[in-house]
């Protein structure tokens, strides 16, 4: 049975300013501890040590500090042979030995004979050693579970993120819940917890924890459980004194409950874990942001699978990541017909913002050009007679010239076939009265994403005109975000309050994946503004940081519609014999966009999200997370490919982390690419680097930082936008 807790702790002495490392070993009172056993758990303690700390603080009660005080005064051998550990060839690296007495006080040194080799001790700063021995506890422990790639919580309040917090697996042993039980009860303003009445807990999961902290004040107050969210707005402040302790948090909105809405004294509120302790009501005795910053590091992106939970009972034993390689399987329907109209002088620049719009849209096409495609008007001359009913007599258009084209075109039509030209309405215009002696109404548009603007022309004619007036939508090319929005779309356009349903159809469509706000791009952006005031990095001139930051920053300013070039600062570039061009663009290939590159890999990556075949599907089921195969940047190695992956790609999909094996094959990819930047199989170095400063793409930590080690070792004299990025990953 263990005895004590020990941990490492780092701080500066108060009289010198010195560094200090030391081993902390906190000893419980409840159990007998013979000097043999005392004399051992040093031992034990000292040997977890990486390298010898500057000093020993133990740590217990005033009744345990006097015996153990008692053991190292008068075990005069075994406190020779513990000390000659602590030393190398005559030279003492433990300089000192403390004993400290923690009563209700806190911790308050202990006088102990031969306790200091060295003639000037420490002024020890062991309140913060006491708050890194809480840290440590989070470290050791299987306290926070990080949701599995693909995959994210859905908490009970119904927050949703990466991070779920088990404060009921805090301590493991005696000792630690002693520990904890101290540290939680000098959280509190001194005094307060021994006149206590009453202790309100949000989970009798931490009841021993809030049990052991009020026996240590001496206080006999009863602990009452409102079972976390479901009796919270029941709670109010009682007339005796009391306090509430919360398990744990992520955002704080308990707490902020409690105290902005239910009139709870924040002094009184304390949560045992949360995220961050900034902007946070009451106290928060361990911030997770304190203890690691990767727990803020995780990207979510809204395309994760939900885990929701239900109590507090939950493992995150998923299975290894199935890593997916993209084939001939993975092309999309339409893609080749799509680059054959459009891929050359048909899209527009990545971040482009569409006319009448005020976002900007990461794939566009150019709208106009529809209604000029001979084969567009080849399947409208089939898909009107054949679709469209005789009873149509009025067209409706979204407000863009393009739209306006394929409506003229599609009235062209009409009129050869019944001899009445059809009335032509702009969505701008459309009302009731322009709408008042309809028959049947057909709405077009040239270009649809996930079909808003389609939406609000339906909700409008469903206020505007009979449910039984005939309708059909038709849009010439469909770029949906998902194979699923756009069926989505098709089922909300076709039903209605009649037992028959409104026509829909489609010349060419195209799921092209996410494209709202929260692209590479934008995490590119707020990576430079980190970088502005990014603290620079130790053992690197200074300088040349400086100057390796500045050029990070240009490097995204003029990439914002296109991507990071090469080293030379030449744009990336395509060879013949992509996959997924097929027979579009033969000895065109020189006229292809990056746009028009990025348009048909992220198809692909949707694609492959969409496929239905579930052991090569790019789309998590279960607790199975899925990653792109690292396979993938060998096989599609064009810099302008691989560029277009890593910004195209999810981050779940580039989240290594899991594997080891897959991590460590990126970490061997990662540094050849980054040794050869200057090369044509490096060219895409930037690309990688950014995907790893803003965290799309991750490794396992240790693979991160070797990756990066070697990287700024080999070009740190000379300042660049890739040395730059590589010393803002982790940053």
């Amino acid at each position: 049975m263990k005895n004590s807790y020990s941990f490492m702790a780092s701080g500066t002495c108060r009289s010198s300013g010195a560094a200090i490392d030391a081993r902390c070993i906190f000893f419980d009172d409840r159990s007998s501890v013979t000097d043999l056993e005392f004399f051992d758990e040093l031992q034990t303690a000292l040997k977890l040590s990486e390298t010898l700390p500057d000093c020993v603080v133990v740590l217990s009660s005033p009744a345990m500090s006097r015996r153990l005080c008692g053991y190292w005064s008068t075990s005069t051998d075994q406190r020779n042979n513990f000390m000659a550990r602590g030393a190398r060839e005559g030279v003492h690296y433990v300089k000192s030995y403390y004993f400290f007495a923690w009563d209700v006080h806190g911790p308050r040194l202990e006088t102990s004979e031969h306790a200091q080799p060295s003639p000037t001790p420490f002024d020890l700063p062991v309140d913060a050693f006491c708050e890194q021995g809480l840290r440590q506890l989070i470290k050791d422990n299987p306290v926070v579970q990080v949701a599995p790639a693909g995959h994210v919580f859905k908490h009970p309040s119904g927050t949703i993120n990466k991070v779920f917090i088990q404060a009921r697996e805090l301590p493991v042993s005696e000792p630690e819940l002693c520990f904890l039980g101290r540290s939680l009860s000098r959280a509190f303003s001194p005094g307060l917890l021994s006149d206590v009445q009453t202790v309100f807990v949000d989970t009798m999961s931490i009841y021993p924890f809030v049990r052991e902290a009020l026996d240590f004040a001496g206080a006999t107050a009863r602990i009452h459980s409102f079972h976390s969210y479901g009796a919270l707005s029941e709670l109010s402040p009682p007339s005796e004194p009391y306090v509430v302790v919360i398990s744990a948090s992520t955002t704080g909105g308990m707490a902020r409950k409690l105290c902005e809405s239910q009139g709870f004294d924040g002094k009184r509120v304390l949560t045992l874990i949360d995220i961050s302790a900034a902007e946070r009501k009451g106290t928060v005795l361990i911030p997770l942001d304190k203890v690691d910053d990767i727990y803020g590091a995780h990207l979510a992106d809204g395309t994760e699978t939900e885990i929701e939970l239900v109590g507090e009972h939950f493992s995150s034993k998923a299975k290894p990541p199935r890593a997916v390689t993209l084939g001939q399987p993975h092309t999309p329907k339409d893609l080749i017909r799509v680059l054959k109209e459009f891929g050359i002088g048909g899209t527009q620049a990545i971040n482009h913002v569409p006319a009448g719009r005020s976002a900007t849209k990461l794939v566009c096409i150019d709208a106009d050009r529809v209604a000029t495609r001979q084969k567009f008007h080849d399947w409208l001359e089939a898909e009107i007679p054949w679709s469209v009913s005789i009873a149509t007599d009025h067209i409706v258009f979204t407000n863009d010239v393009g739209s306006e084209s394929v409506a003229a075109l599609a009235a062209n039509i009409i009129e050869r076939a019944k001899g009445a030209r059809p009335r032509i309405i702009g969505y701008r215009d459309l009302d009731a009265a322009s709408l008042s002696a309809a028959q049947g109404v057909l709405v077009v548009t040239a270009v649809a994403g996930d079909g808003g603007l389609l939406r609000e022309i339906s909700r409008d004619l469903r206020e505007f005109v009979s449910p039984a007036l005939p309708r059909h939508f038709l849009v010439g090319v469909g770029l949906p975000q998902t194979g699923e929005a756009w069926d989505r779309l098709r089922q909300f356009l076709e039903r209605n309050t009649t037992h028959r349903r409104y026509g829909f159809s489609s010349w060419l469509v195209l799921p092209i994946g996410p494209d709202g706000s929260d692209s590479a791009w934008r995490d590119l952006v707020e990576l430079t503004s980190r970088a502005e005031v990014a603290a620079l990095p130790a053992g690197l001139d200074a300088a040349t940081a400086e100057e390796a930051l500045t050029a990070l920053s240009r490097a995204v300013d003029v990439a914002y519609n296109d991507f990071l070039p090469r080293s030379d600062r030449a744009a990336l570039g395509l060879s013949d014999g992509f996959l997924f061009f097929g027979d579009a663009f033969t000895d065109q290939l020189a006229q292809v966009t990056p746009a028009t590159t990025y348009l048909a890999v992220s198809s692909v990556l949707q694609a492959a999200r969409d496929l239905k075949i579930a052991s090569n599907q790019l789309r998590p089921t279960g607790y199975e997370s899925v990653v792109l195969a690292p396979e993938n940047f060998l096989r599609f190695n064009d810099n302008l490919l691989q560029a277009c992956i890593l910004r195209a790609a999810h981050p779940s999909e580039l989240d290594y982390s899991a594997s080891p094996h897959l991590s460590t094959l990126m970490k061997e990819f990662l540094i050849k690419i980054f040794a050869r930047h200057a090369h044509p199989y490096g060219a895409a170095a930037l690309e990688f680097a950014a995907a790893l400063a803003t965290g799309r793409l991750k490794l396992k930590k240790a693979d991160a930082q070797e990756v990066v080690s070697v990287a700024v070792e080999n070009m740190q004299r000379q300042p660049s936008a890739l040395l730059g990025l590589l010393l803002m990953v982790g940053g």
